[in-house]
């Protein structure tokens, strides 16, 4: 063969090599993103087969998480592939499932944006819908829903539409709303599964509703449906509470009994007793509903069922055989048990209430060495009793007769006109007396028409602002509040403060009357010596203690004495004036109170303490607010007084000393008010500081100090 030939001859095996080779890597790269497409599709079908056979519609997320892991690679790497719109479908179902809903919403958008398969479409606007419903986009799911619902689609898209209408009705508690829904899915377009879970629904949107006939009748079909372990229990146990709310006890107690037998439910055996005891209370078998409570106490592993037991043993000994101090063991037992939760907040403060029996029932004793000031005190102490009966012991009988008590045995006390507006209201709201009730109220007027409770006395008989209604310190006080703010007409205000000073002595409103006459004199009337400063000085010194005693020495507090300017006195002798007269002058003018000072005054002038507890539950969490990034501290302190009820919770906020952003601190009072403390804590600060009650009896005012700090990157 010559060189001519076998070059042509090499040259055409190079095109044949070549040409297989690139053959090859054609073949090659199809059969990667094939494989890959086949992988992914595998995963998908097998993440739908597993959630698809359980009951709740759930599972499968391992194989949906694998499935995205292969079709993203499709989707990346093989954009022109004809499996493309495949693996966008496979992508959005499973980012669903694995709670991806912002990546799944993204894929359906782009599935349908740009394919029209009807294999796909149907099935991707319901999955966006759902999506949607997931991300609050909620007008616009609900419109997808009812477009699928309403139109010719096959029974299961309709019935995924109902399920997602449906169940955001009933997540809405628009009961009525929900169940034509889930009707429609029980009915007729629902799978096994679709239906039972309908059912449930129905049946827990009726209980919810306090439809307990209708609930229970759903619960008894729920159980004929072959439930699972746990939704029997779930609808064995509705039916036994929907029995319990019809009078049918006995029903609800043989559901309770069928459970509490079956060795599956042993770890809930509890729970189920302590329903059981509450059935023999409703019968009136109090003997075998303490038993079986205290065998719960006794036995039970979780310090929430051992509270619950001891809860209701107390209110049994309490309300039903009238044991107080038996119910305070068991109170104290329960809040021991399981302090933090909502049984054992509620008795320790109903074993406050009980432990303040014995020393308000201290009967009074006069004597020759007898004050006004002990009668006074006497009466004020019969007065919680009384109240102490008729809201935290539910005891209104008892609680009228410790108030007429009051009324007959300390007729010149300060809270007799008090008591007599209050057993007015007793009459008429528990024994629907409102001729007696008018009555009283009357009588307190013609006994007392100077006290400070005849302006209630005159609101309940509705006769403010006629002309009976004068001749008490309110009336006087509020003519100088509108001589001072709406006519700044100032000798007219220091007249009726002053008359107020000087006729009503036992009236609550004495002590801000007096001195409001300084303070007025002081601002608008000063008469340029240090008679103001010596009137101030007399007035703390006089009333040591109180509110206006602190205030007034807040007052004075940085301010020298001042001496009036160089005179000869009687005696001859010379008054030294102070060096910088002027500058004495204006701090007096000034008016200055120490803010921090004031933050241990309560609203009722009580002496209130710091608390350095911690929350134990925080409703509404502090989030920093944008507004304020510009704060230049890292951290800043805001500072409160807070009412503290028995149980720990914060009933009631007043924020002292504010930041200077007004968010941070609308923010902070919303947080602060939903927080619940460490009962046991507020109880040791109260006993140690011997801190006083706020004047209705609610709780504990306290110092609260609270931190705002910066986000870790404004820092």
């Amino acid at each position: 063969m010559n060189r001519h030939i076998l070059k042509q001859n090499l040259s055409f095996t190079k095109t044949i090599v070549l040409g297989l080779v690139l053959s090859g890597l054609v073949m090659s790269g199809c059969g990667v993103y094939f494989n890959t497409f086949f992988n992914a599709k595998k995963a998908f079908n097998s993440g739908e087969k597993v959630r698809e056979q359980s009951r709740n519609g759930r599972g499968g997320k391992s194989d949906y998480t694998k499935a995205i892991e292969k079709a993203r690679k499709v989707v990346e790497n093989f954009p022109n592939s004809k499996y493309y719109d495949d693996a966008l479908f496979i992508l959005g179902v499973s980012y669903f499932h694995t709670e991806q809903y912002s990546k799944a919403e993204r894929r359906l958008r782009e599935l349908l944006a740009n394919y029209d398969d009807p294999k796909f479409t149907r099935e991707a606007r319901l999955y966006l819908a759902k999506t949607k419903l997931e991300l609050n986009e909620i007008d616009n799911a609900m419109e997808i829903f009812e477009e699928i619902f309403q139109s010719d689609a096959s029974k299961g898209f309709k019935a995924e539409a109902a399920i997602g209408l449906g169940t955001f009705q009933y997540e809405n508690s628009n009961w009525r709303a929900c169940r034509g829904y889930f009707m429609s899915v029980r009915d007729s377009l629902g799978s096994d599964n679709q239906k039972f879970n309908a059912q449930k629904m129905l049946a827990d949107s009726y209980y919810e509703a306090f439809q307990f006939e209708d609930a229970l009748g759903g619960y008894l079909q729920l159980i004929g449906m072959d439930p699972d372990k746990d939704d029997y229990f779930h609808a064995m146990y509705r039916a036994a509470i929907s029995s319990y709310r019809m009078f049918k006890i006995a029903d609800g107690m043989d559901y309770l009994k069928e459970l509490s037998e079956d060795e599956l439910y042993y770890d809930s055996i509890p729970m189920l007793k302590l329903t059981i005891a509450e059935g023999y209370e409703r019968e009136d078998d109090l003997e075998l509903a303490i038993i079986t409570y205290d065998d719960v106490a006794a036995t039970a592993d979780k310090k929430q069922h051992q509270a619950s037991a001891y809860y209701h043993l107390a209110l049994i000994y309490q309300y039903d055989y009238d044991q107080l101090s038996e119910a305070k063991e068991y109170y104290d037992k329960a809040s021991r048990a399981n302090r933090g939760g909502e049984e054992g907040r509620d008795a320790i403060k109903r074993s406050s209430a009980i432990g303040k029996i014995e020393k308000y029932e201290t009967k009074f004793e006069r004597d020759s060495t007898t004050t006004q000031k002990d009668i006074d005190d006497a009466a004020y102490t019969q007065y919680q009793l009384s109240e102490l009966y008729w809201f935290d012991l539910n005891k209104p009988d008892t609680a009228i007769l410790e108030m007429q008590y009051l009324i007959d045995s300390f007729s010149t006390s300060y809270d007799a006109p008090r008591a007599m507006v209050a057993i007015s209201q007793m009459y008429r709201d528990h024994l629907k007396d409102n001729s007696t009730a008018d009555s009283i109220l009357r009588l307190s007027l013609q006994l007392y028409p100077t006290s400070d409770y005849a302006s209630e006395a005159l609101e309940l008989l509705g006769l403010l602002g006629t002309a009976a209604d004068t001749g008490y310190a309110a009336v006087y006080l509020e003519q100088a509040e509108r001589w001072l703010v709406d006519s700044l007409n100032y000798d007219s205000a220091i007249y009726y403060y002053q008359y107020v000073a000087d006729n009503f002595p036992d009236s609550k409103f004495f002590l801000q009357a007096q001195f409001n006459v300084i303070w007025v004199t002081e601002n608008h009337r000063h008469p340029g010596d240090s008679s103001v400063y010596f009137a101030y000085q007399e007035f703390a010194d006089s009333f040591p203690g109180t509110p206006f005693a602190l205030l007034a020495r807040n007052i004075i507090k940085e301010k020298p004495k001042q001496h009036r300017r160089p005179d000869k006195s009687q005696e001859g002798e010379d008054i030294v004036e102070d060096e910088d007269n002027t500058a004495v002058a204006q701090q007096i003018d000034s008016g200055y109170v120490d803010p921090r000072e004031s933050l241990y005054v309560g609203p009722g002038g009580e002496e209130l303490g710091d608390f350095k507890g911690s929350p134990t539950q925080i409703e509404i969490k502090f989030e920093f607010p944008t507004s304020a990034y510009g704060m230049q501290d890292d951290a800043i302190y805001l500072y409160f007084q807070i009412l503290v009820d028995f149980s720990g919770k914060v009933i009631d906020i007043v924020l002292k000393i504010p930041s200077e952003w007004e968010e941070i601190n609308e923010l902070a009072i919303e947080s602060i008010g939903s927080m619940t403390f460490d009962a046991m804590e507020i109880n040791d600060l109260v006993s140690r500081m011997q801190l006083d009650e706020s004047n209705d009896g609610r709780g504990y005012w306290l110092v609260y100090k609270y931190l705002v700090k910066k986000p870790n990157f404004l820092r």
